[in-house]
């Protein structure tokens, strides 16, 4: 804020011819108006806004099951193997193990409430070396369970060297809608968020959008909620290296 400023001039004139003491000599300058660029976050939530609805800091010593559904057993599908064994919780820091041998167990967790549209942020980051059958992923998936209802994967890893991420769009009939790659180094933290609004989609990294989908008609509509999870995409018939992925906090605002 401005703030005026008041100068007094003292010199050795201080008196006038007759020899008495002159009036000072007041020199005024008018407030200004100072513009304050507020900080940019690295947070999306706080530089947009966002009303934050529900919250997980990972403090306790496992996953908050009253939060979170731990995926369990092998699923016939993909072939993976998913146990709550690899969901370790410490040090307010969940890690997805990817185990080193031939079982390949990793872990997956999906947030219990959906909701349809709002926004997601969590704080992850992917150590290296990994296996390149192993391809941690934040995602949105729905309430359905059936990908024709559409899949928002705003953060997947399939760099073992874990030097980029990319982001995909599954819209509506699990169409093709959108795929955007960011090189970035990924064994760092970083605020991972999506913006799902009903003529668009926005993936954000420390605050700043990266990818924006709007194509009409490939945006999905259905009830949806947040997975994160460690998938195991076999590829070679040896065993995978061990391999992690961490997460710090996740935050899910309207």
């Amino acid at each position: 804020m401005g703030v005026a400023i008041l100068a007094v001039r003292v010199t050795s004139e201080r008196f006038d011819d007759s020899g008495e003491e002159a009036s000072p000599t007041v020199i005024t300058e008018a407030p200004s108006t100072a513009v304050i660029t507020p900080e940019r976050s690295d947070e999306a939530a706080v530089n947009y806004g966002w009303r934050l609805t529900a919250q997980d800091d990972f403090d306790g010593r496992r996953v908050n099951t009253a939060n979170w559904e731990i995926y369990q057993g092998h699923n016939p599908v993909s072939g993976e193997n998913l146990s709550a064994d690899q969901c370790v919780v410490r040090g307010g820091t969940l890690t997805l193990v990817g185990d080193g041998d031939d079982t390949a167990a990793t872990c997956g967790i999906a947030w219990h409430d959906d909701q349809t549209y709002g926004r997601w942020e969590v704080r992850a980051r992917f150590p290296a070396p990994a296996d390149p059958d192993f391809n941690p992923v934040l995602l949105l998936w729905p309430e359905s369970d059936t990908n024709t209802d559409g899949e928002i994967d705003f953060a997947e890893i399939y760099d073992p060297a874990r030097q980029y991420v990319e982001s995909w769009l599954h819209g509506p009939g699990n169409i093709d809608a959108g795929h955007t790659r960011k090189d970035l180094d990924i064994t760092q933290w970083h605020n991972y968020a999506v913006e799902w609004q009903p003529d668009h989609v926005t993936c954000y990294i420390d605050g700043l959008a990266w990818a924006t989908y709007g194509t009409p008609g490939t945006i999905p509509s259905e009830p949806m909620h947040l997975v994160i999870q460690q998938n195991h995409n076999r590829h070679k018939p040896t065993a995978p290296i061990r391999s992690t992925a961490e997460v710090d906090w996740v935050r899910v605002y309207e």
